[in-house]
């Protein structure tokens, strides 16, 4: 059965239990979702009864039509949306992709509800569980509150003219355009607010790529890199970047690891990696095999989409530089670090 009880249980089977532990804060937060001040209508004890089904939640139904009344279906909707994103910000308080499918199974299996509310849902989550995942989680908990309590309740189509307070998604247009992305990366990036997105803008034009040989799966493989402030905190420090940005890049599931990295050169053979303009070799004269060691992040592949996407160029002033700080760490190992242009190695 398609119920307030039924999906505020996905939402607990789901959620970070560390946050929303038990039957009544799950209650407690979707019914604010629902009405920002439910918490002065309803009574401290109508919040377990509206988890179990005991209380149908005639009260919640009675505010959310007035707010309705006042502003209008397609406002409240997107209001709604807007309350479950802020709730659930960064995934904090459930796991936003399991439970919008648990959300979906549970709709596939449910008899009780009319064709239109059945069929509207569906549509939603065709259209939005991509790119907006809190609109169809916001359409499902007011379906199911509404149809307890309004047997004729029929599904009604958004208008998004009336979207005043939209949900933060900046990269919602361009996300839209590309095409080849999976549904996780989509998400990832619909979760960025603006603020996160100028930091990793900032930083993006440093990152770096390199091709090497996977020996399981005997292909080259690109890997996308950024420099460790930890061999290179001056460098970082003339450009502006703080141990904290990085921190936060970590934190937002943008770079990874951040571990030591070996270079090997061969007499005769050029190693190295490069930006999109510039690359950067290491050559020796030595009939020694040389390795060296440099520490790196990983970039995610939610960190290259974003580079794709959002079309971030290279810095080549601080490939040089970085070419330079290379060549000072380098004299002791007698490896020659040196700059081409792409065209003169191609």
């Amino acid at each position: 059965m398609f119920t307030v009880p039924a999906l505020f249980s996905i939402v607990l089977k789901n959620a970070n239990k560390t946050v929303w532990s038990d039957r009544k804060k799950v209650s407690v937060g979707l019914a604010v979702v629902l009405h920002e001040d439910s918490l002065a209508y309803l009574s401290d004890t109508t919040f377990n009864k509206l988890f179990t089904g005991q209380n149908k939640g005639r009260t919640l139904y009675g505010i959310v039509q007035d707010e309705i009344d006042e502003v209008g279906f397609s406002t409240y909707i997107f209001k709604t949306e807007k309350r479950l994103s802020d709730t659930n910000y960064r995934e904090n308080k459930f796991e936003l992709q399991k439970t919008q499918e648990d959300f979906f199974d549970l709709l596939e299996q449910s008899d009780n509800l009319p064709k239109s509310i059945l069929l509207g849902l569906k549509q939603s989550f065709q259209l939005n569980h991509a790119e907006r995942p809190y609109l169809f989680l916001a359409e499902c908990l007011f379906y199911a509150l509404a149809f307890q309590h309004n047997k004729h309740q029929q599904y009604t189509e958004l208008d998004f003219s009336q979207e005043t307070e939209v949900v933060a998604h900046p990269l919602e247009e361009l996300v839209s355009k590309a095409t080849g992305y999976s549904k996780r990366i989509k998400q990832e990036l619909n979760r960025f607010s603006e603020d996160e997105l100028n930091l990793f803008r900032r930083i993006a034009p440093f990152t770096f790529y390199d091709e090497s040989f996977d020996e399981l799966s005997g292909e080259y493989v690109l890997d996308y890199y950024l420099i460790s402030h930890a061999d290179f905190l001056d460098l970082f420090t003339k450009y502006g970047v703080k141990g904290n940005d990085i921190s936060r890049l970590k934190e937002y599931g943008l770079i990874s690891g951040g571990g030591r990295h070996e270079m090997i050169v061969e007499k005769g053979e050029l190693s190295g990696f490069q930006n999109d303009n510039l690359v950067l070799t290491f050559s020796t004269d030595s009939d020694e095999r040389i390795t060296f060691e440099y520490s790196a992040f990983h970039l995610t592949d939610t960190a290259r989409a974003l580079i794709e996407i959002l079309e971030i160029g290279t810095d080549d002033e601080f490939f040089r530089n970085l070419a330079e700080h290379f060549n000072n760490k380098l004299n002791q190992f007698e490896v020659l670090a040196k700059l081409y242009s792409v065209e003169e190695l191609v």
